[in-house]
């Protein structure tokens, strides 16, 4: 995949994820192309993003259940990029809330260091 192209999936995935625009399957599609890290992080931001306890959540929880509950495959490619360095940066040099209001900045930094 292009970098741009691997950014413009990426994105669709959290957007999808986040807004209702993708079905479980869409997602499993999107997500299964994209790298291991990116799948994690995406699952990541919405999951602090929309915790479980916010009300207003209730539509994303419910996407990512469906999503990791039906797709083994998606679990076990987050937790391999769980793993992966480029993750274990991220976590020891952003907070996720940083991102919160840049979708668009924050995946455009984790395609440039995996492409790095």
């Amino acid at each position: 995949m292009s970098f741009e192209h691997e950014k413009r999936e990426s994105l669709r995935l959290l957007s999808g994820l986040e807004n209702g625009s993708l079905t479980a399957a869409d997602a499993f599609n999107v997500a299964d192309k994209c790298d291991p890290v990116v799948v994690h992080l995406v699952l990541r931001y919405l999951r602090e993003k929309y915790p479980a306890s916010e009300p207003s959540a209730a539509g994303v929880t419910r996407r990512l259940v469906e999503l990791t509950s039906t797709y083994d495959k998606i679990v076990a490619k987050a937790k391999k990029g769980e793993k992966d360095s480029i993750s274990q940066w991220f976590t020891e040099t952003y907070n996720m809330r940083e991102f919160f209001n840049s979708p668009e900045g924050f995946v455009d930094l984790i395609i440039e260091k995996i492409e790095g």
